[in-house]
């Protein structure tokens, strides 16, 4: 049975049921009557609110659950084309804790499809600023605490905003922003959720690029804490450069951001952000001002280990740079794209911009306060690393392009202050054509002190032709490898070259300068030459030093190996590397002095040389401003100095050596070991010099001189020593001295004479050569004797009168046109050196001592074309000694020395002269005797014919004359003629001069036809009187004897008046002069004919023919110049010259090599240019080849076979007397013209 309930729990359960009726009544008129009041108060509430139309599909709500949804909600834009903002769905899930908390808690909101359209009208106005002014509109509500709330899982998905951008010129630009994700798991401010985690999430895709961020935090406790995970994919930045502020310094072309970051918030109790992750850049294209490519980036990868900015702190793991390339450029006006401080790059920049917004920001009071120091930003970079890096150099000013590829950097330890070392390698290529330069480095230290090194292997010299071009017309080649280093501490910093290379270097012919070659558009017709460029194999510097801070340099080694160079100067004074130069353009004038203000001058840089090393260099020399050429080739140049240094005040060990050439001849060699030095100038070593070709300097005092060198070999051996002091140099050598093929000839228009051989010699030796000058002092010359051998000299009265000899010297006048005749030869002016002689004769006259000279084989040619028809004498094998003389008297008196010299006159005559004498007395003083044996008297017709008026046909002379000069001047000569048949032809019509020669002749000639002629001479030297009277007196005494005493004889030929066929002609070899056996046969006959019958008298008449015996001449004096030889090495090796008269046939090849190697002809040569090695027959023609052989030759052959022939029969007991030569035949046609002499009998 069921208790009944009790009233009171009845009115409560009426009352309970009453609420809950009321309850579900109120919940069914909410989810009835709410959705479409809502809609209708929102839409007119939200319209009045935004000042735009405001529609909403639907509202749903459900009061059992408090869930709330709101669909198709829109904003209409403001001229209502379409919608502004629009949601697809809205999601609202209350809680009923809302009720207990009064505070709104939301299990969860979701809002749909978001969708908003925003558009930049420009100057900082958008399409929903009408909306935004209406939202700040100040409120009249007084402010009350702040909402509490409590929401859970927000979430808005596929959100999206199309933002239009209309302020950029052009077309409008548009942005888009796509699946729009956000989750928020919980949000709120209770008290007692304040420390619930909360973790965020965002994601969208921005213009095609991903955006993903989680994150997790307590933003509404205390401590405010939290950390973001921020993830970015693939964000191309190219659409939001526009909006970059105008006049930037450069313009970002495009970027791609990929970025994985950690953020980290917390303020207990102060704010602390940290930063890291990965932040990667891509595709970074950055061009400069004007729009030009300045910087291209595959990837920058960058590694945030732990970045603070409010504690100015960054620490990166690594920073990857991934083939970089800079462009940097140079425009016409020096302006680099790098320079992007410059104020034009501003003025200058393209107005494609966005106009800044107008900025919203007060500037107070308060903002300009002076700020604070501030703490310096720390940065440590753990590894910095840059992989296929270009940096490309245009420069439109030179213009040129270099670019620097494969460019790698790695840097460890970066910091910044740099309290720690970091360590650095770098290296690069450097192309240049088809090849390519390496370029290293590494390094190690702070900005206070480290270390670096590097290296350059195989780099291009020509890369700087552009640069060379503003100077330099040729170009540049050649490779530099190079180790280099450095080391800094301080202020001091000191760099080292531990080993530079330049190979295969030198300046080459632009295309420009080869085409002014071709055509001649140059400054005279003398081009600039290939052969004029420097160029060398090797150039080398190793173990160098420098010390910035002390101003120290010190070069362990230079070398410079297979170096040549021509050296060249014009007619016009020009050297060749003026050439080169390019006359500057546009030079602006000299700015004015100003005063500057005075500084301590700074110490001078102390410079050392360890080794200096010159290998193989060449050098061709060319001087063109004198009237002849000077020209020298030298090569195997090498020179090594040790231990030199850039004041030159220390003496330096130098040895130096070459070869020497001038010519077609073989080149001389010098060498000098010993010291320098160039503070003052000095020098003292050894020199040897073989062969110098000392004729090629000749040309320098042509101007002086009326005698042309053609060739002289110069060689010396022994010590030198000079020193340039204030008072003048001082000089000290020592040493043997030879002048070999000497070869000299005359002026051509010297005095009205045309050019011929003057002087040559074969071999000078002159050892012993003892020389000391001292300013102030005499000049001290010893020498302990000379040789001179083989001597040919040509002494010439010219048709003025005037001796050759004196015509040697120009006068001032000629010296003075000559020197002035090219424009730039002041350098090679003589003025310097007259100087110098003239003050070298105020000074005390100069001592000579001088040893025994030996002359041997010498020859003088004696032409007098004063008179008509001219006269020739000749003087040969003249052979003698002179013994020591000295210009210093011994004892106050003059020291003479003994003369003795032996030779032949005309070839016939013999000549012996003999005494004493000192050619530097001053006064002259000698003592000479002289005689002459036979000499034919027919070659002197020319004469007889001018003062007389009858040639001469034959006769004789015997001469013995003596000359005494006294020191006081006094002259003592006797002259004793002897004149043996003398006979005269007919009477020559027209002659200046007629005399009774024929006549005096009888009076003259003793009974067996001899004139004795005494002519003694006495007197001053300044005023000679001749004593004429015993030359009379024995003219008349002698006169008076013949007249009386000389019988008439006749005359009967030899044979019966007639001779024989057989016997009437001697025959010799071709090209000789050498009696045969069968030639000797007969002269024995008719030798014992002249013997037997003393009333004959025999006339000898050689003969000799140019075209018949051309090639056996050339033989024959081929012969003699082997004879030549062997004399000279007899000198050189101290042996009697004048005793060598053949040569045995194992010597002939050793002679004919040194003849050849002498000899001044066109050689045959190898591929590189030398002399090449020929066989002996090869030698033998080609000089046979070069002997030329005229008539003069054939003159002197025809006259030789009558010697032969006249000698012989001498020797054969036929007196001399009776024997005659007659004038020699070189006439005739070559066919039958036979080698013989003639043999002409007459009776007395």
């Amino acid at each position: 049975m069921t208790t009944p309930l009790s009233p009171r729990v009845l009115i409560w359960l009426r009352r309970l049921a009453y609420a809950l009726g009321a309850l579900v009544l109120l919940w069914g008129l909410a989810w009835a009557l709410v959705p479409s009041i809502a809609k209708s108060q929102a839409q007119t509430r939200l319209s009045a609110l935004l000042g735009r139309v405001v529609t909403i599909g639907a509202i749903e709500f459900a009061p059992w659950s408090l869930e709330l949804t709101v669909r198709e909600l829109a904003v209409a834009k403001a001229d209502g084309s379409g919608p502004q903002f629009s949601v697809a769905r809205v999601y609202v899930d209350a809680e009923l804790q809302s009720l207990l908390r009064l505070a709104p808690v939301v299990d969860a909101v979701a809002v749909e499809t978001p969708t908003l359209y925003l558009t930049h009208t420009g100057k900082g106005q958008y399409d929903i600023d009408d909306i935004v002014q209406r939202l700040q509109a100040p409120s009249d509500a007084p402010a009350g605490d702040p909402l509490r709330f409590a929401v859970y899982n927000v979430t808005l998905s596929g959100g999206s905003v199309d933002y239009i951008d209309q302020a950029l010129q052009g077309q409008p630009r548009q942005h888009t922003l796509r699946e729009l994700q956000l989750s928020v798991p919980f949000l709120s401010n209770f008290d007692s959720k304040r420390d619930v985690l909360v973790a965020p999430r965002l994601a969208f895709v921005l213009n095609g690029s991903a955006f993903d961020t989680a994150a997790q935090g307590t933003p509404f406790a205390q401590t405010r804490q939290g950390e973001a995970q921020l993830k970015i994919s693939q964000l191309d930045l190219k659409p939001y450069l526009p909006y970059l502020p105008a006049g930037l310094p450069v313009q970002p072309q495009s970027a791609v951001v990929d970025a994985e970051l950690k953020i980290g918030f917390v303020q207990q109790p102060q704010t602390a952000v940290t930063l890291s992750g990965v932040v990667t850049v891509s595709q970074l294209a950055v061009a400069d001002a004007t729009g030009a490519p300045l910087l291209s980036v595959d990837a920058v990868r960058t590694e945030l280990a732990d970045v603070r900015p409010l504690e100015q702190q960054v620490k990166l793991g690594a920073v990857e740079i991934s083939n970089p390339r800079l462009q940097v450029l140079r425009a016409r006006n020096g302006r680099l794209n790098l320079a992007l401080a410059s104020t034009g790059a501003a003025k200058d920049a393209p107005k494609t911009g966005a106009v800044r917004a107008d900025t919203t920001g007060a500037t107070g009071k308060k903002g300009t306060e002076t700020p604070a120091a501030t703490k310096p930003w720390a940065l440590a970079l753990e590894r910095l690393a840059l992989r296929g890096g270009q940096v490309d150099w245009q420069d439109q000013q030179t213009p040129a392009k270099l670019a620097l590829t494969e460019l790698e950097l790695t840097a460890q330890g970066l910091h910044w202050p740099m309290d720690q070392a970091v360590r650095a390698e770098a290296s690069a290529n450097l192309p240049a054509g088809k090849t390519s330069a390496r370029l290293t480095l590494q390094a190690e230290g702070t900005d206070q002190q480290g270390s670096a090194q590097a290296t350059v292997n195989g780099l291009a010299l020509a890369l700087a032709d552009p640069y060379l071009a503003a100077w330099l017309q040729p170009t540049v080649r050649g490779v530099l490898d190079a180790e280099l280093g450095a080391t800094w501490a301080g202020d001091k910093l000191q760099a080292t070259v531990k080993q530079l290379a330049v190979r295969d270097a030198g300046l080459v012919a632009s295309k420009a300068m080869a085409a002014a070659a071709t055509t001649g558009n140059t400054r005279n017709s003398q081009g600039p030459s290939s052969q004029d460029l420097p160029k060398f194999k090797l150039l080398e510097v190793s173990d160098a030093q420098v010390d910035l801070a002390a101003r120290t340099a010190r070069v362990g080694k230079l070398l410079l190996a297979g170096a040549s160079s021509g050296v060249r100067r014009e007619t016009d004074g020009t050297w060749m590397f003026e050439r080169w130069l390019k006359a500057a353009q546009g030079a602006a004038p000299p700015a004015a002095a100003t005063p500057a203000a005075t500084a301590p001058p700074a110490a001078p840089w102390k410079v050392a040389l360890g080794e200096l090393q010159l290998q193989n260099a060449a050098v061709q020399f060319t001087d063109r401003v004198n009237a002849r050429p000077v020209r020298l080739d030298i090569s195997a140049l090498n020179l090594q100095a040790k231990g030199a240094a850039l004041d030159g005040k220390k003496p330096v060990p130098v040895t130096l050596s070459a070869r020497v050439k001038s010519g077609q001849a073989e080149a001389g060699s010098l060498r000098y070991q010993g010291t320098v030095a160039w503070d003052p100038v000095q020098a003292q070593g050894a020199v040897e010099l073989l062969e110098l070709p000392a004729h090629a300097l000749a040309p320098y005092v042509a101007s002086q001189v009326n005698l042309d060198v053609l060739r002289a070999d110069a060689s010396f051996k022994g010590q030198l020593r000079f020193a340039s002091t204030a008072k003048g140099p001082e000089v000290a050598l020592k040493g043997d001295a030879q002048l070999e093929d000497f070869r000299a000839n005359t002026v051509q228009g010297a005095a009205g004479s045309f050019a011929e051989e003057l002087l040559s010699w074969k071999s000078l030796n002159v050892p012993g050569i003892d020389l000391a000058m001292v300013p102030g002092a005499a000049t001290r010359v010893n020498v302990r004797e000379a040789a001179l051998s083989d001597f040919y000299a040509r002494l010439i009265v010219n048709p003025n009168g005037r001796l050759n000899l004196q015509d040697l010297s120009k006068t001032p006048a000629q010296a003075e046109a000559a020197a002035s005749t090219p424009p730039g030869a002041a350098a090679s002016a003589p003025a310097p050196a007259a100087s110098a002689a003239a003050s070298a004769s105020a000074g005390p006259d100069a001592v000579i001592t001088m040893g025994p000279i030996s002359l041997v084989n010498g020859r003088v040619l004696f032409s007098d074309r004063f008179i008509q028809p001219n006269y020739t004498a000749n003087l040969s094998d003249l052979t003698g000694k002179l013994s020591q003389f000295s210009s210093q008297p011994s004892n106050g008196v003059v020291q003479l020395a003994d003369l003795e010299l032996r030779g032949r006159a005309e070839g016939t005559a013999s000549l012996d002269i003999t005494g004493k004498l000192n050619p530097l007395a001053k006064p002259l003083a000698l003592d000479i005797a002289g005689k002459v044996r036979d000499l034919e008297l027919s070659p002197l017709s020319p004469y007889a014919v001018k003062y007389a008026g009858y040639g001469i046909e034959r006769g004789k002379l015997s001469l013995d004359v003596r000359y005494t000069v006294q020191p006081d001047g006094q002259l003592t000569a006797t002259n004793k003629l002897v004149l043996n048949q003398l006979t005269f032809g007919d009477k020559v019509d027209g002659a200046p001069n007629s005399l009774p020669v024929k006549l005096a002749v009888a009076l003259l000639a003793d009974r067996n036809g001899v004139i004795d002629l005494d002519l003694p001479i006495s007197g001053s030297l300044n005023d000679p009187q001749f004593r004429i009277g015993p030359v009379i007196w024995k003219v008349i005494t002698n006169l008076v004897a013949k007249a009386i005493t000389a019988p008439f004889s006749l005359l009967a030929n030899a044979f019966g008046g007639g001779g024989s066929a057989e016997l009437s002609t001697v025959a010799f070899a071709p090209g000789s002069s050498v009696l045969t056996d069968p030639a000797k046969a007969g002269l024995d006959k008719v030798a014992k004919a002249l013997v037997d019958r003393p009333g004959l008298r025999l006339t000898v008449q050689g003969t000799a023919n140019v075209e018949a015996e051309r090639e056996a001449i050339k033989r024959e004096r081929l012969k003699g110049l082997l004879l030549a030889e062997k004399r000279r090495r007899a000198t050189a090796q101290g042996q009697d010259a004048a005793a060598v008269a053949s040569y045995s046939a194992e010597e002939m090849p050793v002679l004919l090599r040194a003849v050849y190697r002498r000899a001044d002809i066109t050689k045959p040569r190898n591929l590189v240019g030398l002399t090449k090695d020929i066989e002996v027959p090869d030698m033998e023609a080609l000089l046979l080849a070069n002997i030329t052989v005229n008539d003069e030759a054939a003159r002197e052959l025809a006259l030789q076979r009558g010697v032969v022939v006249k000698d012989y029969l001498a020797a054969k007991q036929v007196s001399a007397e009776r024997l005659f030569l007659g004038a020699v035949k070189t006439g005739g046609a070559a066919a039958e013209a036979k080698p013989q002499a003639e043999l002409n009998l007459a009776s007395q």
